[in-house]
């Protein structure tokens, strides 16, 4: 009898706790994949810029900025040739083989000696304009390099052996509720434990708020009742927690892939999907906008004569008197080395001459003091609006891009509008 009273409980008590640590452990597993992605993903946007300048300053703040994320073990940058570039952090291993099997923009993720691998290509996406004269072309993606990122598993690990050692203590305490119960018991529990079985089906189910009624005419029936809620209430609670950090840190990683690491300002991705947007309400509404593509003139001379660190500073000044000189409602982007994108909305010729205008006038104007010196530089701004036939999003952006390059041909510090032929 006592080994009927005793089975109900320790079956209970096996299939809870195997139940929380698969959960348990497969949400630790997705968070830890999940966070790895995205910040390959963010590293692979942000070091277009540094593959193609080759700068070492901003190679090695890229990867102290990775190794800052938690649990980031190392980071590495490859060239598309798969040469080593640069490597942080501790113990970085090679390349792996399977890296060259991504297609586009795809992950590869390797398990190597404890430690997760995340590897993604970097691709150029968009065109480009340069200072000096240069043809046009369609922007297709090429492959630049690659981006390798080592996330430690340790932190993991602990906490699943955490989560193990927590459960085999609360199963234990089941146990011993359950064997006291069946000593003392020698009558009939089937309905309280029936309702408990149902209970840990419905939890089986992924429905972490069900309790049940402590009700039991029994005292030790009332504490495994009693002990039941408890616990289910400790997993819930474990649960929500777990879920909002993968929360806090999903969305934190995200705004960090949506935004240029140095300026703050929205990057080249949130361009693109803005300029989507944009597109398809003028399709849906005929809401006209207008895109300007901004190149900084004499910026090249100011890097390289006071280094890569005052040009950063630079860039930096020139973003907060860009987003001064907007409307609010019109966005600002960074889509390149010295390149800015601007997407002014409901805004008629006239208007959206006179912001590109005073945004022309403020850059020039604007004095850049470094070591007592105090430098200028221009900017040369290509617009193009949204309406008509002129709607697809490739053609409005070689539209502006054609006419920032006409602008500079033109003697620079200017604003040239496309015109249509």
């Amino acid at each position: 009898m006592v080994l009927v009273l005793l089975l109900p409980g320790l079956v209970f008590a096996l299939v809870l706790g195997a139940l929380f640590l698969h959960q348990s452990n497969r949400d630790l597993d997705r968070s830890t994949l999940a966070r790895g992605q995205a910040i390959v993903s963010f590293l692979g946007p942000a070091a277009e810029y540094v593959l193609v300048s080759g700068n070492p300053v901003a190679l090695e703040g890229l990867m102290a900025r990775a190794l800052e994320q938690a649990d980031v073990a190392a980071v590495a940058f490859y060239d598309a040739g798969g040469a080593l570039l640069g490597r942080a952090g501790r113990g970085a291993a090679d390349l792996p083989a399977t890296a060259w099997k991504a297609e586009g923009d795809g992950i590869v993720v390797v398990a190597h000696e404890g430690r997760l691998q995340f590897v993604s290509a970097v691709l150029g996406l968009a065109p480009e304009v340069e200072d000096y004269p240069s043809a046009v072309d369609g922007g297709r993606a090429e492959r630049l390099g690659w981006v390798q990122i080592d996330l430690d598993t340790t932190a993991r690990d602990a906490e699943k052996n955490r989560v193990l050692l927590s459960v085999s203590a609360l199963v234990l305490l089941v146990l011993s509720a359950a064997v006291g119960m069946a000593l003392r018991l020698a009558r009939a529990v089937g309905g309280p434990v029936a309702a408990l079985a149902q209970a840990v089906d419905r939890m089986a189910g992924g429905d972490l708020e069900v309790r049940v009624r402590v009700q039991s005419s029994s005292e030790e029936l009332r504490a495994l009742e009693s002990g039941f809620n408890v616990m289910a209430g400790s997993i819930a609670e474990h649960q929500r927690t777990l879920q909002a950090r993968i929360d806090e840190a999903t969305a934190q990683l995200a705004h960090q892939a949506r935004h240029d690491p140095l300026t703050g300002l929205p990057n080249r991705r949130a361009f693109e999907e803005s300029i989507e947007h944009a597109a398809s309400t003028y399709r849906r509404a005929g809401d006209v906008a207008t895109l300007l593509y901004l190149d900084l003139d004499r910026f090249k001379p100011i890097n390289d004569t006071c280094g890569h660190a005052a040009g950063d500073r630079l860039l930096c000044e020139l973003a907060g008197v860009l987003r001064g000189r907007l409307r609010a409602g019109d966005q600002v982007f960074r889509i390149g080395g010295d390149e800015f994108a601007v997407i002014l909305y409901g805004c008629d010729r006239e208007s959206a001459h006179r912001i590109a205008s005073a945004l022309c006038e403020a850059v020039s104007s604007f004095g850049f003091v470094h070591s007592g010196r105090t430098f200028t530089v221009g900017a040369s701004i290509g617009m193009a609006r949204m309406e008509g036939e002129n709607h697809d999003v490739s053609a409005v952006m070689q539209a502006a891009d054609q006419a920032c390059y006409e602008a500079k041909r033109e003697g620079r510090g200017r604003v040239i509008e496309y015109q249509q032929p």
